[in-house]
């Protein structure tokens, strides 16, 4: 997973010098656009020396490349980009992005494509034999949600294919791991949680073997999924890495713990952190807390993104 995206990076390489469109596919097309007129990609970072970073998980706009084409990492989704996914992800590429993919591990939405291939039994149950769900009466949006245990062969290797039919395949360097924090979820039943570390460490393993050159970025995975995901990762992203931390003497006490074990994890496996705020809307106090965070994020070696109105928004 950590070496160079040499095969993933032919890809916009081709699509710079002979004008196809279309990102690794098969069906590619001859642009319209004659080769000597289009640029030669720009120089990619990678995830261990990109200087900033973005995530958006809206449609593919008219402007999409050019408000995210100044990041050196861009995480997408690639269903949410729409009909030009691959080809928006190629033109990142060609502006020197490095782009990773999200794909939910653990939770199940209703939108998911893949569900009605899911069994009943590779879900996570409560002890009366009902399914566990992370936001069971919360009314955030994704209360229907179901968790698929990683503690099930058969989830795990599904995933592995996840990865590629979901995410490699549209053009992406690497994938953006999320959901993986619901083992920590105070509700999850405390018989599954070692269960599902131990089904971690196994998909790791897995995946490294079947992906050598992708990239990793588990999301909130700083409590019991990073002793599992450390080895195998090449960054964690700190999401909700917001102003409570300076505000709140309990939340500052438990940032630094966690910002101790990214430390050793960085220390020992040479794992990058990145950390995200979205706040919802604007306030008066915003910018005096988006500084303070950015610096907060900065005296600890993270790259941040703060992101306003959600994650279906384009940066301002």
């Amino acid at each position: 997973m950590k070496n160079m995206f040499a095969i993933l990076s032919l890809c916009a390489v081709v699509t710079a010098q002979f004008g196809f469109v279309g990102c690794c596919k098969t069906s590619c097309t001859r642009s319209e656009v004659p080769a000597a007129a289009v640029s030669a990609p720009a120089p990619r970072p990678t995830i261990k020396t990109v200087p900033s970073w973005s995530l958006y998980y809206g449609a593919a706009t008219t402007d999409t490349v050019e408000r995210l084409g100044g990041y050196g990492l861009v995480v997408i989704d690639p269903h949410a980009l729409g009909p030009k996914s691959a080809e928006t992800i190629a033109a990142l590429k060609a502006k020197g992005c490095i782009v990773a993919g999200y794909l939910s591990f653990i939770e199940v939405a209703k939108w998911h494509r893949y569900r009605s291939r899911i069994p009943r039994e590779w879900y996570i149950v409560r002890d009366d034999g009902s399914p566990w769900s992370p936001w069971a009466g919360k009314d955030v949006g994704w209360d229907a949600n179901l968790a698929a245990s990683l503690a099930e062969p058969g989830w795990r290797d599904m995933l592995c294919d996840l990865v590629k039919s979901e995410v490699l395949d549209y053009g992406c360097d690497g994938v953006f791991m999320d959901t993986l924090e619901d083992i920590d979820f105070h509700t999850m039943p405390e018989k599954e949680k070692d269960r599902q570390v131990e089904g971690l460490r196994l998909l790791m393993a897995a995946l490294d073997e079947r992906y050598p050159d992708a990239f990793f970025i588990g999301n909130r995975t700083l409590q019991r999924a990073l002793d599992a995901v450390a080895p195998h990762i090449d960054a964690v992203c700190w999401e909700s890495f917001s102003p409570k931390y300076f505000k709140d003497a309990s939340s500052r006490g438990w940032m630094e713990m966690i910002a101790k074990r990214l430390k050793d994890a960085t220390d020992k496996y040479g794992v990058r952190v990145i950390s995200l705020w979205n706040v919802d809307a604007l306030y008066p106090e915003y910018e005096a807390d988006k500084a303070q965070v950015q610096e907060l994020a900065k005296e600890r070696g993270y790259i941040h993104y703060c992101t306003v109105g959600g994650y279906s928004k384009l940066p301002r």
